[in-house]
């Protein structure tokens, strides 16, 4: 049984990006939502600078833009942007907006190959790619330093090779939330087909394995989805200013990880 292809939801969002398009909102702190209703993007505001975590497809930037003017920021205030992993949906836009903003750009060392010699594994739509220039590369555990907010990257290869999970803290009310966001969960790049076809090592499936229960140790009081519905962020949105901030879910992280490993034995067994 093959899970269900990327491509089929990122063709119709890139042909028609209005339709997924939802209102921006704060999830904790001073980090922010400005995703569509499929892949998630989110913007830091670092008190020198804002931070943008993937940017999704080229068809979306402007809605992305637009999202952060209504939650009262500039986009031309964007200094960095941090991907997750080189797909399309996650990477796509990282060209537009560095050429609006001037921002910098990390990705994983390990993923640049898709840029430099195989573009086909970036999934992009109907050929259209933005080819964009990569400033700086994640150490894996090592803390980067955006203004007053410190992020730390953990390689988790399976997903893509070059994924990178992200963990930062953010205060609310005096209190500290430690943040974090798993880069790549999906199973549909981990089918033996998949890999075979595509030539690269059944061992990505082990590294996958290995990294969701790495990553389920982590400590998160704030888990959040590359895609919505890893972390159920628009539900979560749909409750906020009803009580306690919706999106504190101490255990929630875990149960990321749990469920992508049932995906994983339904699949790619």
């Amino acid at each position: 049984m093959a899970p269900p292809l990327l491509s089929a939801s990122m063709d119709d969002i890139c042909q028609s990006p209005w339709k997924y398009a939802v209102e921006p909102f704060r999830v904790i702190g001073d980090l922010y939502y400005v995703g569509n209703n499929w892949v998630a993007v989110y913007l830091i505001d670092t008190k020198d600078g804002l931070l943008l975590i993937d940017t999704a497809m080229p068809h979306n930037v402007y809605l992305t833009l637009e999202s952060i003017r209504r939650l009262g920021f500039d986009p031309r205030d964007i200094k960095w942007i941090l991907l997750s992993h080189a797909h399309y949906d996650h990477c796509g836009g990282a060209a537009m907006i560095a050429n609006y903003t001037g921002a910098r750009i990390w990705l994983g060392r390990e993923d640049m190959f898709f840029l430099t010699e195989r573009p086909d594994l970036i999934h992009m739509v109907n050929g259209f790619f933005q080819p964009f220039t990569v400033e700086a590369h994640y150490t894996d555990g090592e803390p980067l330093r955006f203004g007053n907010v410190e992020i730390t990257p953990k390689h988790c290869p399976g997903h893509t090779p070059g994924t990178y999970s992200f963990f930062f803290y953010m205060e609310e009310d005096g209190n500290q939330y430690r943040c974090g966001m798993h880069g790549g969960m999906g199973v549909n790049t981990l089918t033996k087909e998949y890999l075979k076809e595509k030539g690269l090592p059944l061992s990505s499936q082990d590294d996958y394995v290995a990294n969701l229960k790495r990553m389920r140790e982590e400590p998160v009081d704030v888990p959040i989805g590359s895609h919505v519905n890893h972390a159920a962020m628009l539900e979560k949105a749909a409750r906020i200013g009803q009580g306690v901030n919706p999106f504190i879910e101490p255990g929630g992280f875990a149960k990321q990880m749990d469920a992508r490993y049932q995906d994983f034995l339904k699949y790619c067994q």
